[in-house]
């Protein structure tokens, strides 16, 4: 994707232009030189207050905050956390448009045409930049990171009923009875060993 189209991909993603209108454009644009976007309103295609318009939303869609972006699996499928961070990236928003994925992503330079082209061949989709700072990007990396489970609190040592010293109990004492139970429930004592310790 070279520089000078990207925002008649845009528009055409928009569904504000068509391809042939984009072709018209950019032949038009190869020919007389200047921007794609005058080569539309001089086309005839859109004027000149819908490219500005259009212009401003993309903007303002730039200007959503990164901090506040759950990633959803789907993404994370197509290029996971540590490619993000390793690249300083961050996809927004994915969708598909005319049988296409369309991946928006954040970035330090928009302009990076190779990033972009390494981006689109890693995830299989078009891929739309819009600038962010890298600040703010690793940061939202960060936040959609997985939190690690806490560790586990270390089991209590398992009482030792081997050393308990039944014979030290009398055979009145009601705690016996308790105990008995607790063991063969752990599976400590069978009903001989219960039978054994209690004819004592």
């Amino acid at each position: 994707m070279e520089s000078t189209n990207l925002l008649g991909e845009m528009l055409l993603e928009a569904g504000l232009i068509d391809q042939f209108q984009l072709e018209s454009a950019l032949s038009m644009q190869r020919n007389l030189g200047g921007q794609i976007g005058s080569a539309l309103v001089k086309l005839g295609y859109l004027p000149q207050e819908t490219i500005v318009e259009f212009l401003e939303s993309q903007e303002q869609r730039s200007q959503l905050p990164l901090e506040e972006m759950v990633l959803s699996q789907q993404i994370l499928s197509l290029l996971p956390l540590e490619r993000m961070e390793e690249m300083t990236v961050m996809p927004v928003e994915l969708r598909k448009s005319g049988g296409e994925k369309i991946l928006r992503v954040a970035m330090t330079d928009p302009e990076n045409l190779q990033l972009i082209d390494k981006l689109q061949f890693m995830t299989g989709c078009k891929v739309i930049p819009m600038r962010a700072a890298a600040e703010e990007i690793l940061q939202a990396i960060d936040n959609n990171a997985p939190i690690d489970p806490p560790e586990e609190a270390a089991e209590a040592p398992a009482p030792d009923y081997g050393s308990v010293d039944f014979a030290a109990i009398s055979p009145e004492d009601p705690r016996l009875d308790r105990l008995l139970t607790v063991l063969t429930e752990k599976g400590v004592l069978c009903t001989l060993d219960v039978e054994r310790i209690k004819s004592k």
